[in-house]
């Protein structure tokens, strides 16, 4: 058999596997489903090639925004979502602080049509969740929650983001303003477990909790894989008692990059957030009964690229 066969024949199943992952459609019998490949490892190292945010159905339309400047979001965004867009001159203002990058398209070289996506559903209980690239499995299973209770999600995934980067631009204050949420949830800190400046990590945190004003929130702390210099006492710290919710000691299967949770274990890892937050434990309780029939996943997801 030539060499080429055998590559076709390796190559076949392959496709399959990432083909069906990618799909909408799910294959399995009654209750038991076929799982699909975690391909959350072939995203971060090729994003170019996930245009869609997971194939799931969604009410939001997905921007490539290395092919255009969008606003008001930080520089370093690859996708987004926006109620439209309209042709601006690369290296025009976007905020005080913040500038279009001038690797941007020019409008002539890349045309754009205005796009209608999704506004905030305002006659739902509205839960909006941001943070780094841990709530990629999180926000899918936190969806499940959100559609038994009857609740609105917008999930913000900055990939590689830390305290620093929500502290120091204006996207948060960007989706605050957009999706105008009744409680937020969110999942920082991974990327700062071994960071040795906790003084300035300090004040970002502070930041990020002035900014959230006086909705109710919930940090998730770090699902620590080694242990942190200190991140997640500093958290707990900045928000208070009933606000944090402590991941580290979570046994949790990993991913094969062996920091990520796996799909299932982030499953588990939801749904004990999920008790916690039923529970007299938090500060800000929220009805959050667990999800009993399998729905179609439907919620708001933005997703932003690595910061360069």
């Amino acid at each position: 058999m030539s060499y080429a066969k055998i590559i076709l024949l390796l190559l076949i199943p392959m496709a399959l596997v990432m083909g069906y992952a990618l799909s909408s459609l799910e294959i399995g019998s009654g209750d038991v489903v076929l799982e699909k490949a975690d391909l959350s490892g072939v995203k971060r190292m090729f994003p170019m090639l996930f245009v869609e945010s997971d194939n799931e159905p969604s009410s939001s339309v997905i921007i490539r925004s290395d092919s255009v400047a969008t606003s008001p979001i930080d520089s370093s965004s690859l996708i987004t979502y926006i109620d439209s867009i309209s042709p601006i001159v690369p290296g025009t203002p976007v905020s005080p602080t913040l500038n279009f990058p001038d690797t941007a398209i020019p409008p002539e070289e890349e045309p754009i049509k205005e796009i209608k996506v999704h506004k905030p559903d305002l006659t739902k209980f509205r839960i909006m969740i941001f943070g780094d690239s841990m709530l990629e499995w999180l926000a899918k299973r936190l969806c499940d929650y959100t559609l038994e209770n009857g609740y609105d999600l917008s999930s913000i995934i900055w990939y590689s983001s830390s305290t620093k980067l929500w502290a120091t631009t204006d996207t948060l204050q960007y989706f605050l303003n957009r999706i105008k949420p009744d409680y937020v949830i969110l999942c920082l800190g991974s990327n700062e477990l071994f960071v040795r400046d906790l003084a300035k990590r300090e004040k970002y945190i502070a930041t990020i909790v002035e900014r959230i004003g006086d909705r109710p929130f919930l940090w998730i702390g770090p699902p620590n894989w080694k242990k942190d210099t200190g991140i997640n006492d500093l958290i707990r710290k900045g928000v208070g008692e009933g606000r944090f919710f402590d991941s580290r000691d979570l046994e949790l299967d990993r991913a094969e990059d062996n920091m990520h949770p796996s799909r299932s274990a982030a499953a588990l890892w939801m749904d004990t957030i999920a008790n916690w937050l039923n529970s007299s434990a938090a500060r800000n309780p929220l009805k959050m009964d667990r999800p009993t029939q399998t729905r179609r996943r439907v919620y708001h997801q933005y997703m932003l690229r690595p910061p360069r």
